[in-house]
């Protein structure tokens, strides 16, 4: 892993990290892609488990049959 330590960080930091949405980083805590814990009634991701070298890319989250969705554009997945 790229990162060290054990410090916490919102998940609006970690999308900025990883260069992705907090949409997105939400869907990669479902999938225990990273770690965190939520307080208070917000997510924070354990900065080690962002592997920064690893970044998520576009790919990671386009559907082989198209985009990713859910903007409605009619651009038939191009």
């Amino acid at each position: 892993m790229c990162g060290s330590g054990t410090s916490f960080v919102p998940i609006s930091e970690a999308a900025h990290l990883l260069e992705t949405t907090e949409m997105r980083v939400l869907m990669m805590l479902k999938k225990n892609e990273l770690q965190g814990k939520m307080e208070d009634d917000a997510w924070f991701v354990d900065r080690s488990s962002l592997q920064l070298c690893s970044k998520p890319k576009a790919a990671d989250i386009v559907k082989p049959s198209g985009c990713g969705g859910g903007c409605g554009g009619g651009c038939g997945g191009q």
